[in-house]
């Protein structure tokens, strides 16, 4: 979600290939169909690229209803700003946004008060001028991994936390979930890991050292799955022998068969909001009205050995 950053932003159309200023793109008839516009925070990651696809998948399948552009700000706060006025510059009906950070907010309120609906993405901004708010909720995915690290542990033993990007909401809240339930376990340790940005040769460089520092452990909770790969590479390379690891994420064909080769033991989806999205701007286009719920939690699932192949099997758009 959150790491590396590419070098073009994202361009996707959908819907009609007629341009048109103001409203969306003509029908054959010459009427112009609503303009659905979404507003992504990066295109390059693992999970946003899964991401990217489920939604406009989605959006195709309203393509008589409505037309449908995304552009990505590849991480940057200042660029989505400018990305979310040149889309507003084209009266969208509504406007999705995934906040890079929360600095965007004014912006996305300009939107609101426009008149605009705006339904955020996966982040949330301070406030609520939004229509509704669609994600995960990183601190139940933090619990879950806990409860189930517990489990396996019998109770008893060292966890090592290799931490995402310092300072990200994700971040804090996958580690403090899972705290929640280690402090209820006298049995374990906790070890703090580096901040290693969710990024798979940040987790393996820090893995190196920490092998070499001597320190034992049993297992290790990592924010992501690319980082529960890294780990279990630079433990591999080392001999160590094998640990308990658990990712976050399930967004990669790759982790799967991680899963199933039985070099990481689990790990637990963080669930992907636009395709609810792409169905609640068409409801909202219907004049259905905004949902009950201004923040929609989506659920996520663990994957482990036992159902990995049927997990793939569920999610085919798996990066």
């Amino acid at each position: 979600m959150k790491w590396m950053i590419g070098a073009l932003a994202a361009l996707v159309v959908i819907g009609g290939c007629g341009s048109k200023p103001e409203g969306g793109t003509p029908t054959a008839a010459g009427e112009a169909k609503p303009l659905v516009a979404f507003a992504q925070a990066n295109s390059q990651d693992p999970w946003r690229q899964v991401f990217d696809k489920e939604i406009q998948a989605e959006a195709a399948k309203h393509g008589d209803e409505f037309a449908y552009e995304q552009q990505s700000a590849e991480d940057d706060p200042n660029k989505q700003i400018s990305v979310i006025d040149t889309l507003l510059v084209k009266t969208p009906k509504v406007l999705l946004v995934s906040p890079v950070k929360e600095s965007v907010q004014q912006t996305v309120e300009k939107a609101y008060d426009a008149g605009i609906p705006v339904i955020l993405l996966d982040r949330g901004i301070p406030g609520d001028k939004y229509t509704c708010l669609i994600g995960g909720d990183n601190v139940e995915i933090g619990r879950k991994a806990g409860e189930y690290l517990v489990e396996r542990l019998g109770g008893k033993g060292t966890v090592l936390m290799i931490q995402g990007l310092g300072g990200a909401s994700a971040t804090l809240e996958r580690a403090q979930g899972a705290m929640e339930v280690f402090k209820k376990n006298p049995g374990i340790t906790v070890i703090e890991g580096d901040d290693c940005k969710y990024q798979r040769k940040a987790a393996r460089d820090y893995m190196d050292t920490f092998l070499q520092s001597g320190r034992a452990f049993d297992a290790v909770y990592c924010h992501n799955d690319e980082m529960a790969i890294g780990a279990y590479l630079a433990m591999e390379a080392a001999g160590t022998p094998k640990k308990i690891i658990v990712g976050v994420d399930g967004c990669q064909k790759e982790i799967v068969q991680y899963i199933l080769d039985g070099k990481v033991d689990a790990t637990f989806k963080y669930p992907i909001p636009g395709p609810e999205g792409i169905r609640v701007a068409a409801s909202l286009l219907k004049g259905e009205g905004p949902p009950a719920d201004k923040k929609i939690v989506l659920p996520t699932e663990i994957v482990t050995k036992e159902n990995a192949d049927a997990y793939l099997k569920a999610n085919p758009n798996l990066f």
